[in-house]
Protein backbone atom coordinates (compact mmCIF):
# COMPACT_ATOMS: atom_id res chain seq x y z
CA UNK A 1 0.00 0.00 0.00
CA UNK A 2 3.13 2.20 0.74
CA UNK A 3 4.27 1.97 -2.55
CA UNK A 4 1.09 2.58 -3.95
CA UNK A 5 0.74 6.07 -1.93
CA UNK A 6 4.49 6.57 -3.45
CA UNK A 7 3.52 6.12 -7.33
CA UNK A 8 0.07 8.12 -6.46
CA UNK A 9 2.48 10.99 -5.12
CA UNK A 10 4.91 10.83 -7.78
CA UNK A 11 2.26 10.75 -10.44
CA UNK A 12 0.83 14.05 -8.73
CA UNK A 13 4.29 15.58 -8.60
CA UNK A 14 4.58 14.66 -12.31
CA UNK A 15 1.33 16.11 -13.34
CA UNK A 16 1.97 19.67 -11.33
CA UNK A 17 5.43 20.42 -12.75
CA UNK A 18 5.99 21.39 -16.08
CA UNK A 19 9.57 20.65 -15.49
CA UNK A 20 9.12 16.97 -14.68
CA UNK A 21 6.56 16.29 -17.05
CA UNK A 22 8.78 17.84 -19.65
CA UNK A 23 11.86 15.72 -18.55
CA UNK A 24 9.47 12.60 -17.86
CA UNK A 25 7.90 12.86 -21.81
CA UNK A 26 11.28 14.14 -22.98
CA UNK A 27 12.54 10.47 -21.25
CA UNK A 28 10.20 8.67 -23.03
CA UNK A 29 11.02 9.82 -26.22
CA UNK A 30 15.13 9.76 -25.60
CA UNK A 31 14.73 6.19 -24.88
CA UNK A 32 12.72 5.60 -28.29
CA UNK A 33 15.41 7.51 -29.65
CA UNK A 34 17.92 5.88 -28.60
CA UNK A 35 16.93 2.62 -29.45
CA UNK A 36 16.37 3.86 -33.06
CA UNK A 37 20.46 4.54 -32.83
CA UNK A 38 20.67 1.70 -31.30
CA UNK A 39 19.17 -0.54 -33.97
CA UNK A 40 20.62 1.34 -37.03
CA UNK A 41 23.95 -0.09 -36.15
CA UNK A 42 23.56 -3.68 -36.71
CA UNK A 43 20.45 -2.58 -39.58
CA UNK A 44 23.76 -0.80 -41.27
CA UNK A 45 26.12 -3.77 -41.14
CA UNK A 46 22.85 -6.17 -42.47
CA UNK A 47 22.00 -3.81 -45.53
CA UNK A 48 25.88 -3.29 -45.94
CA UNK A 49 25.19 -0.59 -48.93
CA UNK A 50 25.59 3.63 -48.95
CA UNK A 51 22.32 2.94 -51.36
CA UNK A 52 19.92 0.85 -49.38
CA UNK A 53 20.75 3.17 -46.31
CA UNK A 54 20.10 6.16 -48.08
CA UNK A 55 16.72 4.76 -49.57
CA UNK A 56 15.71 3.73 -46.19
CA UNK A 57 16.21 7.02 -44.48
CA UNK A 58 15.04 9.44 -47.35
CA UNK A 59 12.09 7.15 -47.03
CA UNK A 60 11.80 7.67 -43.71
CA UNK A 61 11.66 11.32 -44.12
CA UNK A 62 9.11 11.20 -46.68
CA UNK A 63 7.00 9.58 -44.30
CA UNK A 64 7.75 11.40 -41.62
CA UNK A 65 6.64 14.78 -43.38
CA UNK A 66 3.53 13.20 -45.03
CA UNK A 67 2.51 11.66 -41.56
CA UNK A 68 3.29 15.56 -40.08
CA UNK A 69 1.17 17.12 -42.89
CA UNK A 70 -1.65 14.93 -42.40
CA UNK A 71 -1.68 14.53 -38.91
CA UNK A 72 0.64 16.49 -36.81
CA UNK A 73 -1.45 19.35 -35.46
CA UNK A 74 -4.54 17.05 -34.31
CA UNK A 75 -2.66 15.41 -31.01
CA UNK A 76 -1.22 18.81 -29.75
CA UNK A 77 -4.88 20.50 -30.77
CA UNK A 78 -6.48 17.14 -28.83
CA UNK A 79 -3.92 17.57 -25.94
CA UNK A 80 -5.10 21.61 -25.68
CA UNK A 81 -8.91 20.68 -25.53
CA UNK A 82 -8.85 17.96 -23.01
CA UNK A 83 -6.77 19.97 -21.00
CA UNK A 84 -9.05 22.82 -21.41
CA UNK A 85 -12.36 20.81 -20.30
CA UNK A 86 -10.46 18.91 -17.64
CA UNK A 87 -9.99 22.19 -16.13
CA UNK A 88 -13.55 23.18 -16.58
CA UNK A 89 -14.25 19.81 -14.98
CA UNK A 90 -16.60 18.59 -17.92
CA UNK A 91 -16.67 15.26 -18.58
CA UNK A 92 -19.10 15.00 -20.73
CA UNK A 93 -17.23 16.95 -23.48
CA UNK A 94 -14.42 14.67 -22.61
CA UNK A 95 -15.68 11.57 -23.98
CA UNK A 96 -17.33 13.32 -26.59
CA UNK A 97 -13.64 14.93 -27.72
CA UNK A 98 -12.08 12.03 -27.43
CA UNK A 99 -14.39 9.78 -29.92
CA UNK A 100 -14.49 13.15 -32.36
CA UNK A 101 -10.94 12.77 -32.82
CA UNK A 102 -9.85 9.04 -33.18
CA UNK A 103 -12.96 9.80 -36.28
CA UNK A 104 -10.83 12.65 -37.52
CA UNK A 105 -7.57 10.69 -37.29
CA UNK A 106 -8.69 8.02 -38.72
CA UNK A 107 -9.80 9.74 -42.12
CA UNK A 108 -6.96 12.31 -42.20
CA UNK A 109 -4.72 8.48 -41.84
CA UNK A 110 -6.37 7.25 -44.66
CA UNK A 111 -5.75 10.34 -46.94
CA UNK A 112 -1.92 10.56 -45.79
CA UNK A 113 -1.67 6.69 -46.79
CA UNK A 114 -3.63 7.25 -50.16
CA UNK A 115 -1.33 10.08 -51.22
CA UNK A 116 1.79 8.30 -50.05
CA UNK A 117 1.16 5.58 -52.42
CA UNK A 118 -0.13 7.52 -55.19
CA UNK A 119 2.80 9.74 -55.51
CA UNK A 120 5.56 6.29 -54.33
CA UNK A 121 7.07 6.23 -57.85
CA UNK A 122 7.42 9.92 -58.90
CA UNK A 123 9.55 10.77 -55.42
CA UNK A 124 11.40 7.66 -55.91
CA UNK A 125 12.44 8.41 -59.61
CA UNK A 126 13.84 11.98 -57.93
CA UNK A 127 16.00 10.35 -55.22
CA UNK A 128 17.01 7.01 -56.92
CA UNK A 129 18.00 7.58 -60.31
CA UNK A 130 21.43 8.47 -59.20
CA UNK A 131 21.88 4.85 -57.49
CA UNK A 132 20.16 2.90 -59.87
CA UNK A 133 17.16 1.20 -57.96
CA UNK A 134 14.10 3.71 -58.47
CA UNK A 135 11.79 0.25 -57.62
CA UNK A 136 13.53 -0.68 -54.34
CA UNK A 137 12.81 2.99 -52.98
CA UNK A 138 8.97 3.13 -54.33
CA UNK A 139 8.20 -0.59 -52.82
CA UNK A 140 9.85 1.22 -49.42
CA UNK A 141 7.27 4.00 -49.69
CA UNK A 142 4.06 2.02 -50.07
CA UNK A 143 4.91 -0.12 -47.26
CA UNK A 144 4.93 3.13 -45.26
CA UNK A 145 2.08 4.24 -46.06
CA UNK A 146 0.29 1.57 -43.97
CA UNK A 147 1.83 3.25 -41.18
CA UNK A 148 0.36 6.57 -42.03
CA UNK A 149 -3.22 5.22 -41.39
CA UNK A 150 -1.74 3.26 -38.22
CA UNK A 151 -0.20 6.08 -36.12
CA UNK A 152 -2.19 8.89 -36.27
CA UNK A 153 -4.95 6.39 -34.04
CA UNK A 154 -2.10 5.67 -32.14
CA UNK A 155 -1.09 9.31 -31.84
CA UNK A 156 -4.98 10.24 -30.76
CA UNK A 157 -4.81 8.22 -27.68
CA UNK A 158 -1.60 9.79 -26.75
CA UNK A 159 -3.15 12.96 -27.53
CA UNK A 160 -6.19 12.21 -25.05
CA UNK A 161 -4.64 11.02 -22.16
CA UNK A 162 -1.29 13.62 -22.85
CA UNK A 163 -3.85 17.17 -22.59
CA UNK A 164 -4.98 14.70 -19.31
CA UNK A 165 -1.31 15.24 -17.85
CA UNK A 166 -0.64 11.12 -18.25
CA UNK A 167 2.86 12.04 -18.53
CA UNK A 168 4.44 8.74 -17.45
CA UNK A 169 2.07 6.46 -19.66
CA UNK A 170 2.95 8.93 -22.45
CA UNK A 171 6.63 7.84 -22.40
CA UNK A 172 6.03 4.11 -21.82
CA UNK A 173 3.65 3.90 -24.97
CA UNK A 174 7.22 5.56 -26.83
CA UNK A 175 9.30 2.80 -25.46
CA UNK A 176 7.11 0.23 -26.44
CA UNK A 177 6.42 0.85 -29.65
CA UNK A 178 10.01 1.71 -29.93
CA UNK A 179 10.95 -1.75 -28.11
CA UNK A 180 8.40 -3.84 -30.34
CA UNK A 181 9.75 -2.06 -33.51
CA UNK A 182 13.61 -2.71 -33.17
CA UNK A 183 12.64 -6.07 -32.01
CA UNK A 184 10.50 -7.24 -35.21
CA UNK A 185 12.39 -5.15 -37.68
CA UNK A 186 16.02 -6.89 -36.70
CA UNK A 187 15.06 -10.52 -36.18
CA UNK A 188 13.17 -10.27 -39.73
CA UNK A 189 16.11 -8.51 -41.29
CA UNK A 190 18.66 -10.98 -39.53
CA UNK A 191 16.67 -14.07 -41.06
CA UNK A 192 15.86 -12.46 -44.22
CA UNK A 193 20.13 -12.36 -45.00
CA UNK A 194 22.06 -14.82 -42.94
CA UNK A 195 18.99 -17.42 -42.56
CA UNK A 196 17.28 -17.28 -45.76
CA UNK A 197 20.22 -16.04 -47.95
CA UNK A 198 17.27 -13.33 -49.52
CA UNK A 199 18.04 -10.26 -51.57
CA UNK A 200 18.99 -7.34 -48.78
CA UNK A 201 17.07 -5.25 -50.16
CA UNK A 202 14.35 -7.31 -48.64
CA UNK A 203 15.89 -6.74 -45.14
CA UNK A 204 15.20 -3.21 -46.23
CA UNK A 205 11.34 -3.99 -46.93
CA UNK A 206 11.10 -5.22 -43.21
CA UNK A 207 12.85 -2.46 -41.96
CA UNK A 208 10.26 0.06 -43.21
CA UNK A 209 7.08 -2.50 -42.22
CA UNK A 210 8.31 -2.74 -38.98
CA UNK A 211 6.72 0.65 -37.96
CA UNK A 212 3.40 -0.47 -39.05
CA UNK A 213 3.70 -3.67 -36.77
CA UNK A 214 4.92 -1.71 -33.86
CA UNK A 215 2.04 1.15 -34.35
CA UNK A 216 -0.63 -1.76 -33.84
CA UNK A 217 1.42 -3.58 -30.67
CA UNK A 218 1.29 -0.06 -29.39
CA UNK A 219 -2.22 0.81 -30.00
CA UNK A 220 -3.10 -2.33 -28.25
CA UNK A 221 -1.06 -1.16 -25.35
CA UNK A 222 -2.32 2.00 -25.09
CA UNK A 223 -6.01 0.78 -25.33
CA UNK A 224 -5.70 -1.65 -22.46
CA UNK A 225 -4.47 1.62 -20.50
CA UNK A 226 -7.05 3.80 -21.96
CA UNK A 227 -9.91 1.26 -21.10
CA UNK A 228 -8.76 0.90 -17.06
CA UNK A 229 -8.50 4.91 -16.85
CA UNK A 230 -11.61 6.05 -18.51
CA UNK A 231 -13.95 4.96 -16.37
CA UNK A 232 -13.89 7.72 -13.52
CA UNK A 233 -14.56 10.61 -16.51
CA UNK A 234 -17.61 8.06 -18.10
CA UNK A 235 -18.96 8.11 -14.71
CA UNK A 236 -18.58 11.42 -13.96
CA UNK A 237 -19.67 12.74 -17.19
CA UNK A 238 -23.32 11.25 -16.68
CA UNK A 239 -24.32 14.57 -14.81
CA UNK A 240 -22.34 16.97 -16.81
CA UNK A 241 -24.86 18.87 -19.33
CA UNK A 242 -24.38 17.11 -23.12
CA UNK A 243 -22.47 19.43 -25.56
CA UNK A 244 -23.12 18.79 -29.34
CA UNK A 245 -20.46 17.00 -31.06
CA UNK A 246 -20.15 19.30 -34.20
CA UNK A 247 -19.24 22.37 -31.49
CA UNK A 248 -16.92 20.30 -29.89
CA UNK A 249 -15.30 19.15 -33.81
CA UNK A 250 -15.35 22.49 -35.06
CA UNK A 251 -13.34 23.54 -32.02
CA UNK A 252 -10.68 20.47 -32.76
CA UNK A 253 -10.81 21.47 -35.75
CA UNK A 254 -9.90 25.43 -35.63
CA UNK A 255 -7.06 24.18 -32.64
CA UNK A 256 -5.45 21.57 -35.00
CA UNK A 257 -5.05 23.96 -38.17
CA UNK A 258 -2.28 26.61 -36.86
CA UNK A 259 -0.40 23.11 -35.12
CA UNK A 260 -1.09 21.38 -38.75
CA UNK A 261 0.12 24.62 -40.57
CA UNK A 262 3.05 24.56 -38.58
CA UNK A 263 4.27 21.13 -39.02
CA UNK A 264 3.16 21.79 -42.32
CA UNK A 265 5.59 24.45 -42.95
CA UNK A 266 8.18 23.86 -40.16
CA UNK A 267 9.47 20.01 -41.17
CA UNK A 268 9.49 20.85 -44.17
CA UNK A 269 13.41 20.57 -44.18
CA UNK A 270 12.53 16.66 -44.75
CA UNK A 271 11.34 17.16 -47.96
CA UNK A 272 13.83 19.78 -49.29
CA UNK A 273 16.77 17.11 -48.27
CA UNK A 274 14.51 14.56 -49.89
CA UNK A 275 13.57 16.77 -53.20
CA UNK A 276 15.74 19.97 -53.82
CA UNK A 277 19.11 18.47 -51.86
CA UNK A 278 19.61 15.63 -54.81
CA UNK A 279 19.23 18.05 -57.21
CA UNK A 280 21.66 20.54 -56.21
CA UNK A 281 23.97 17.71 -54.82
CA UNK A 282 23.94 16.42 -58.80
CA UNK A 283 24.33 20.44 -59.76
CA UNK A 284 27.46 21.16 -57.75
CA UNK A 285 29.16 17.85 -59.69
CA UNK A 286 29.26 15.23 -56.57
CA UNK A 287 30.67 11.67 -58.07
CA UNK A 288 27.79 9.11 -58.03
CA UNK A 289 30.14 7.90 -55.06
CA UNK A 290 29.95 10.81 -53.05
CA UNK A 291 26.30 11.52 -54.02
CA UNK A 292 25.53 8.17 -52.76
CA UNK A 293 27.61 8.48 -49.29
CA UNK A 294 26.13 12.41 -48.69
CA UNK A 295 23.03 11.68 -49.40
CA UNK A 296 23.43 8.33 -46.39
CA UNK A 297 24.84 10.83 -44.28
CA UNK A 298 22.22 13.38 -44.14
CA UNK A 299 19.34 10.68 -44.12
CA UNK A 300 20.30 8.28 -42.14
CA UNK A 301 23.29 8.45 -40.31
CA UNK A 302 22.47 12.57 -39.55
CA UNK A 303 18.56 12.07 -39.25
CA UNK A 304 19.42 9.39 -36.38
CA UNK A 305 22.08 11.62 -34.27
CA UNK A 306 20.29 14.39 -34.56
CA UNK A 307 16.99 13.03 -33.96
CA UNK A 308 18.10 12.69 -30.31
CA UNK A 309 18.52 16.16 -29.39
CA UNK A 310 15.23 16.93 -31.63
CA UNK A 311 13.61 14.66 -28.77
CA UNK A 312 13.51 17.45 -26.89
CA UNK A 313 11.21 19.67 -28.91
CA UNK A 314 8.15 17.47 -29.08
CA UNK A 315 8.73 16.34 -25.32
CA UNK A 316 8.37 19.51 -24.32
CA UNK A 317 6.12 20.73 -26.09
CA UNK A 318 3.84 17.98 -25.30
CA UNK A 319 4.41 18.98 -21.81
CA UNK A 320 4.17 22.72 -21.83
CA UNK A 321 0.74 22.29 -23.90
CA UNK A 322 -1.72 21.39 -20.72
CA UNK A 323 0.70 23.71 -18.69
CA UNK A 324 0.21 27.14 -20.56
CA UNK A 325 -3.39 26.11 -21.45
CA UNK A 326 -4.03 25.56 -17.73
CA UNK A 327 -2.29 28.82 -17.27
CA UNK A 328 -4.11 30.93 -19.71
CA UNK A 329 -7.59 29.85 -18.99
CA UNK A 330 -6.79 30.66 -15.46
CA UNK A 331 -5.21 34.26 -16.59
CA UNK A 332 -1.88 33.02 -14.99
CA UNK A 333 0.61 35.74 -16.84
CA UNK A 334 3.24 35.14 -13.89
CA UNK A 335 3.20 31.32 -14.32
CA UNK A 336 2.77 31.90 -18.18
CA UNK A 337 6.14 33.59 -17.91
CA UNK A 338 7.84 31.19 -15.76
CA UNK A 339 7.34 28.22 -18.05
CA UNK A 340 7.94 29.74 -21.01
CA UNK A 341 11.74 30.24 -19.48
CA UNK A 342 12.26 27.46 -17.90
CA UNK A 343 11.47 25.34 -21.04
CA UNK A 344 13.44 27.43 -23.41
CA UNK A 345 16.50 27.57 -20.81
CA UNK A 346 16.49 23.59 -20.63
CA UNK A 347 15.69 22.80 -23.70
CA UNK A 348 18.76 25.03 -25.01
CA UNK A 349 21.08 23.54 -22.17
CA UNK A 350 20.58 19.87 -23.16
CA UNK A 351 19.80 20.62 -26.47
CA UNK A 352 23.31 22.57 -27.15
CA UNK A 353 25.14 19.72 -25.64
CA UNK A 354 24.08 17.02 -27.35
CA UNK A 355 24.42 18.79 -30.59
CA UNK A 356 28.03 19.88 -30.04
CA UNK A 357 28.75 15.64 -28.84
CA UNK A 358 27.41 14.89 -32.35
CA UNK A 359 30.04 17.41 -34.21
CA UNK A 360 32.66 16.54 -31.75
CA UNK A 361 32.48 13.20 -31.70
CA UNK A 362 31.51 12.40 -35.77
CA UNK A 363 34.34 10.71 -36.80
CA UNK A 364 34.32 8.61 -33.84
CA UNK A 365 30.52 7.24 -34.45
CA UNK A 366 30.91 6.46 -37.94
CA UNK A 367 34.62 4.66 -37.07
CA UNK A 368 33.03 2.65 -34.64
CA UNK A 369 29.77 2.26 -35.52
CA UNK A 370 28.36 2.72 -38.89
CA UNK A 371 28.95 1.49 -42.53
CA UNK A 372 30.25 4.10 -45.12
CA UNK A 373 32.74 3.61 -48.24
CA UNK A 374 33.92 7.28 -47.26
CA UNK A 375 34.30 8.19 -43.51
CA UNK A 376 36.10 11.41 -44.42
CA UNK A 377 33.10 12.78 -46.10
CA UNK A 378 30.38 11.18 -44.39
CA UNK A 379 32.11 12.41 -40.57
CA UNK A 380 32.07 16.45 -42.65
CA UNK A 381 28.25 16.06 -43.52
CA UNK A 382 27.46 14.87 -40.23
CA UNK A 383 29.13 17.45 -38.63
CA UNK A 384 27.26 20.27 -40.62
CA UNK A 385 23.63 18.46 -40.11
CA UNK A 386 24.61 18.49 -36.18
CA UNK A 387 24.40 22.42 -36.30
CA UNK A 388 20.86 22.12 -38.29
CA UNK A 389 19.59 19.64 -35.96
CA UNK A 390 20.34 21.90 -33.00
CA UNK A 391 18.31 24.93 -34.51
CA UNK A 392 15.31 22.09 -35.16
CA UNK A 393 15.61 21.81 -31.59
CA UNK A 394 14.77 24.92 -30.04
CA UNK A 395 12.95 26.57 -33.14
CA UNK A 396 9.50 24.19 -32.63
CA UNK A 397 9.92 24.90 -28.76
CA UNK A 398 9.67 28.65 -29.81
CA UNK A 399 6.68 27.98 -31.95
CA UNK A 400 4.80 25.71 -30.29
CA UNK A 401 4.94 28.25 -27.22
CA UNK A 402 3.97 30.73 -30.01
CA UNK A 403 0.77 28.79 -31.03
CA UNK A 404 -0.19 27.84 -27.48
CA UNK A 405 -0.27 31.93 -26.11
CA UNK A 406 -2.76 32.63 -28.80
CA UNK A 407 -0.07 34.11 -31.31
CA UNK A 408 -0.40 31.96 -34.20
CA UNK A 409 -0.98 34.44 -37.42
CA UNK A 410 2.97 35.70 -36.52
CA UNK A 411 4.33 32.30 -36.34
CA UNK A 412 2.77 31.23 -39.33
CA UNK A 413 3.94 33.75 -41.52
CA UNK A 414 7.47 33.64 -40.28
CA UNK A 415 7.65 29.96 -40.81
CA UNK A 416 6.53 30.43 -44.14
CA UNK A 417 9.05 33.05 -44.61
CA UNK A 418 11.68 30.81 -43.14
CA UNK A 419 10.51 27.76 -45.78
CA UNK A 420 10.22 30.41 -49.00
CA UNK A 421 13.78 31.03 -48.10
CA UNK A 422 15.21 27.74 -47.81
CA UNK A 423 13.38 26.99 -51.22
CA UNK A 424 14.66 29.09 -53.00
CA UNK A 425 18.39 29.70 -51.66
CA UNK A 426 18.97 25.42 -51.01
CA UNK A 427 20.28 24.52 -54.70
CA UNK A 428 22.29 27.80 -55.26
CA UNK A 429 23.99 27.65 -51.68
CA UNK A 430 24.39 23.95 -52.85
CA UNK A 431 25.86 24.33 -55.85
CA UNK A 432 28.01 27.39 -54.78
CA UNK A 433 29.07 25.41 -51.34
CA UNK A 434 28.51 22.11 -51.81
CA UNK A 435 26.34 19.94 -49.34
CA UNK A 436 26.91 22.83 -46.75
CA UNK A 437 24.80 24.83 -48.54
CA UNK A 438 21.78 22.97 -46.91
CA UNK A 439 22.84 23.71 -43.39
CA UNK A 440 23.27 27.68 -44.25
CA UNK A 441 20.19 28.11 -46.19
CA UNK A 442 18.47 26.64 -43.23
CA UNK A 443 20.43 28.65 -40.44
CA UNK A 444 18.85 31.61 -42.22
CA UNK A 445 15.20 31.43 -41.28
CA UNK A 446 15.76 29.07 -38.81
CA UNK A 447 17.97 32.37 -36.99
CA UNK A 448 14.98 34.61 -38.18
CA UNK A 449 12.72 32.62 -36.71
CA UNK A 450 13.93 32.43 -33.44
CA UNK A 451 15.32 35.65 -32.56
CA UNK A 452 11.50 36.99 -33.87
CA UNK A 453 9.54 34.38 -31.96
CA UNK A 454 11.27 35.16 -28.60
CA UNK A 455 11.24 39.13 -29.30
CA UNK A 456 7.37 38.74 -29.34
CA UNK A 457 6.95 36.46 -27.01
CA UNK A 458 9.17 39.08 -24.49
CA UNK A 459 6.94 41.66 -25.65
CA UNK A 460 3.11 40.32 -25.38
CA UNK A 461 3.75 38.31 -22.06
CA UNK A 462 7.08 40.51 -20.04
CA UNK A 463 9.46 37.29 -20.00
CA UNK A 464 12.83 38.30 -18.49
CA UNK A 465 14.91 38.59 -21.36
CA UNK A 466 18.07 39.89 -19.81
CA UNK A 467 17.92 36.41 -17.19
CA UNK A 468 17.27 34.42 -20.20
CA UNK A 469 20.31 35.94 -22.51
CA UNK A 470 22.46 35.53 -19.15
CA UNK A 471 21.76 31.74 -19.24
CA UNK A 472 22.51 31.29 -22.98
CA UNK A 473 25.59 33.18 -22.31
CA UNK A 474 26.76 30.87 -19.73
CA UNK A 475 25.91 27.34 -21.47
CA UNK A 476 27.77 28.79 -24.51
CA UNK A 477 30.95 29.59 -22.16
CA UNK A 478 30.44 25.73 -20.30
CA UNK A 479 30.09 24.51 -24.36
CA UNK A 480 33.56 26.20 -25.24
CA UNK A 481 35.21 24.51 -22.41
CA UNK A 482 34.09 21.15 -23.08
CA UNK A 483 35.32 21.61 -26.64
CA UNK A 484 38.65 22.60 -25.52
CA UNK A 485 38.60 19.45 -23.04
CA UNK A 486 37.70 17.17 -25.82
CA UNK A 487 40.31 18.52 -27.57
CA UNK A 488 43.03 18.30 -25.35
CA UNK A 489 41.79 15.03 -24.68
CA UNK A 490 42.69 13.88 -28.19
CA UNK A 491 45.91 15.05 -27.48
CA UNK A 492 46.39 13.02 -25.01
CA UNK A 493 45.82 9.84 -26.97
CA UNK A 494 42.21 9.32 -25.86
CA UNK A 495 40.84 9.14 -29.40
CA UNK A 496 38.19 6.82 -30.51
CA UNK A 497 38.35 8.07 -34.34
CA UNK A 498 41.34 6.05 -34.97
CA UNK A 499 42.52 1.96 -34.35
CA UNK A 500 40.92 -1.24 -33.29
CA UNK A 501 37.36 -0.62 -33.40
CA UNK A 502 36.76 -2.11 -29.73
CA UNK A 503 39.83 -0.20 -28.34
CA UNK A 504 38.43 2.82 -30.23
CA UNK A 505 34.87 2.78 -28.49
CA UNK A 506 36.84 2.73 -24.97
CA UNK A 507 38.82 5.89 -25.39
CA UNK A 508 35.34 7.17 -27.26
CA UNK A 509 33.30 6.73 -23.79
CA UNK A 510 35.95 7.79 -21.56
CA UNK A 511 36.24 11.08 -23.69
CA UNK A 512 32.66 11.72 -24.08
CA UNK A 513 32.26 11.08 -20.31
CA UNK A 514 35.12 13.56 -19.35
CA UNK A 515 34.22 16.52 -21.61
CA UNK A 516 30.55 15.78 -20.33
CA UNK A 517 31.81 16.13 -17.21
CA UNK A 518 33.71 19.08 -17.49
CA UNK A 519 30.68 20.36 -19.12
CA UNK A 520 28.20 19.75 -16.30
CA UNK A 521 30.68 20.98 -13.89
CA UNK A 522 31.11 24.43 -15.41
CA UNK A 523 27.44 24.84 -15.59
CA UNK A 524 27.54 23.41 -11.93
CA UNK A 525 29.81 26.44 -11.04
CA UNK A 526 28.11 29.05 -13.08
CA UNK A 527 24.37 28.13 -11.43
CA UNK A 528 22.81 26.82 -14.68
CA UNK A 529 21.40 23.59 -13.32
CA UNK A 530 19.94 25.55 -10.29
CA UNK A 531 18.31 28.45 -12.05
CA UNK A 532 16.40 25.73 -14.80
CA UNK A 533 16.09 23.43 -12.84
CA UNK A 534 15.43 24.43 -9.43
CA UNK A 535 18.07 21.59 -7.84
CA UNK A 536 21.45 21.75 -7.38
CA UNK A 537 23.43 18.69 -9.43
CA UNK A 538 25.62 18.00 -6.46
CA UNK A 539 22.84 17.83 -3.91
CA UNK A 540 21.06 15.32 -5.78
CA UNK A 541 23.87 13.09 -6.27
CA UNK A 542 24.15 13.47 -2.11
CA UNK A 543 20.90 12.91 -1.46
CA UNK A 544 20.63 9.92 -3.91
CA UNK A 545 24.04 8.32 -2.23
CA UNK A 546 22.53 8.77 1.10
CA UNK A 547 19.24 7.16 0.10
CA UNK A 548 21.07 3.90 -1.33
CA UNK A 549 23.61 3.88 2.23
CA UNK A 550 20.48 3.77 4.13
CA UNK A 551 18.77 1.68 2.12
Amino acid sequence: MADEDKKQHMDHEIKNSLVLSGLVGTAGLFVAKLLGLLYSIPLSSILGSDALMSYYGTSYQIYSYVLNVFTAGVPFAISTIVAKYTVLNDNRSLRIVKKVSMSLMQIMGACGMILLVLLSGMIAKINAQNSGDVETMATSLRILALAIFLVPILSSYRGFWQGRKEMAEYAFSQTFEQLFRVGFLLTAAYLIVYVFHMERKFALYAAVLSTSVAAVAAIIQIKLFDRKHIHEIRRKGNHDPSKDSHVLLKELVVLAIPYLLTSMIGYCDEIFNSVLLPIGLRMHGYSTDDYVVIMSAVNYVGNKLTSIPQILAPGFVTALIPHVTEAMTQNDQKRISKIVTECIGIVFFIGSAASACIAIYAADIYHILFYTSNPQLSASVVRWIAIEGFMGTICPVTSSLMITLGLKKDVLRRQLISAVIKGITMIPLIYLLGFRGAVVSSLIGNVYILIANIHEIEVKFHIDLTYMMRNVGKIAIALLVMFGASYGLRMLGIDGSVGRKLVAFGMFFLNVLLALIVYFGVSQWMKIPQELFHKDILSVLKSRLKRRQTV
